[in-house]
């Protein structure tokens, strides 16, 4: 079924403070754990726990009926983009794209 069926379910512009905090959490994200391991493993744990948060709120994107959370969508994404993309990036770099398959299929 098509999401955009239902009236005032398509997907909206976030609002101008979400992305400032989205930024500004992804620079803190970013900065912090190459600053120190400690930073970067708080950051990835605050990276799986807004997943669940989001799934939970459901405030992932806003839609036409209804506005996001401004501090659940920039912590979400901020730390989407400033952990886990920065790894995955230079994962690839070092190891070309097999290395993210090894990467997601190897043993913990």
């Amino acid at each position: 079924m098509n999401a955009n069926m239902f009236r005032g379910q398509g997907l909206a512009k976030p609002t101008v403070k979400s992305l400032v905090g989205t930024l500004a959490v992804i620079i803190l994200a970013m900065l912090g754990s190459r600053a120190s391991p400690v930073l970067g493993y708080v950051f990835a744990v605050s990276a799986l726990i807004m997943i669940i948060v989001v799934m939970l709120t459901d405030s992932i994107w806003p839609t036409q009926s209804r506005k996001e959370n401004s501090l659940v969508f920039a912590l979400f994404w901020g730390l989407m983009i400033g952990v886990i993309a920065p790894h995955l990036v230079s994962t690839v770099s070092e190891g070309g794209v097999s290395a993210i398959y090894e990467l997601l299929t190897s043993e913990p």
